[in-house]
């Protein structure tokens, strides 16, 4: 059966694009240059998907998913938005948004398979594919998904962000798994296949600390006899989980914010940028806005890394 799917933008150069993506899956489109309109093509037929620009003319695209979620739930919704709004994005996820997709559209192939996979969509029942892949990727690092119901949202939620390209930032007590949640996160992305390398910042000494991260060139310092890599050439491609980030010294955090801003580091001792490719997971057992506050948290930094924010629960 043909599916029915809501194309809402103002833009017409995205809904002829999405339009004859559409078309070329099968699907019946309908289009909708602001909100009013959109609303008006909800009454009259139910749709499979909905494709929503984040800012319309007339209304949020976060409005638009709120109404479609009141009076069409089984609609699954792809929130479009560009780079700078990625947060707002997440925001939408977490109300129930299915997926969304960064302007402009980097991958025509990426656009067809976030569609495809909205329109092939079940609800996350346990005999899902998506509960069962949920599991597939718990169970690889321990993970018991709880009857928790806000367990549970965090957990679908880390499942769609996994292969995104984005930082993350896990809060909580000590206790809580954010260690399990930051190895769920990695192994349900891209970098599975790469490694995944936990440092607690606090373990180190602060002078041993920025070796560990960034190595050291021969002589940098007493005892350095030869060139060591650090963490970050290690795990370049896969993921580094950061505990306690806040134990860092101002000077390494002042790294790895250029680290995160360029995608280079230096060696300890070093002139020579060396470039990585780490999705960081950062965590704290404590009241970050209090931590930036009281200057132990570069504001910087820490809004580099709050781009996707865990709270863990036990």
């Amino acid at each position: 059966m043909m599916s029915h799917v809501l194309v809402v933008d103002d833009e017409k150069k995205i809904q002829t694009l999405l339009k004859k993506i559409l078309l070329n899956q099968g699907c019946f489109v309908t289009t909708a240059g602001d909100a009013r309109t959109a609303t008006m093509k909800l009454a009259q037929r139910e749709f499979k998907a909905a494709l929503i620009d984040l800012f319309l003319p007339d209304a949020s695209g976060l409005e638009l998913l709120k109404t479609i979620q009141k009076n069409q739930p089984a609609c699954r919704c792809i929130i479009m938005t560009g780079y700078s709004t990625v947060k707002t994005a997440l925001k939408a996820i977490q109300l129930g948004a299915f997926d969304y997709l960064e302007k402009p559209f980097g991958s025509i192939e990426n656009v067809r398979k976030a569609i495809q996979n909205a329109i092939d969509f079940e609800q996350l029942s346990r005999e899902s594919t998506e509960f069962k892949r949920i599991q597939h990727f718990a169970g690889q690092v321990d993970m018991v998904i709880s009857e928790n119901e806000e367990m549970k949202r965090q957990i679908l939620t880390a499942f769609k962000i996994a292969d995104k390209n984005l930082n993350v930032l896990i809060t909580g007590e000590t206790g809580t798994g954010k260690d399990v949640m930051a190895r769920f996160i990695h192994a349900a992305s891209k970098r599975n296949k790469n490694i995944f390398i936990p440092v607690n910042c606090g373990a180190f000494q602060e002078s041993l600390l920025e070796s560990e991260l960034f190595g050291h060139e021969k002589g940098a310092f007493t005892g350095s006899i030869a060139t060591r890599k650090g963490i970050f050439e290690l795990a370049d491609q896969g993921t580094l989980f950061l505990d306690e980030l806040a134990e860092a010294n101002p000077a390494i955090q002042v790294k790895l914010l250029r680290v995160l801003e360029t995608g280079q580091f230096v060696r300890v001792g070093g002139e020579k940028p060396i470039l990585t490719d780490v999705r960081i997971i950062a965590a704290s057992n404590a009241n970050v806005e209090k931590l930036v506050r009281n200057r132990k948290l570069r504001e910087d930094l820490y809004y580099r890394l709050n781009v996707v924010r865990f709270t863990s629960v036990a």
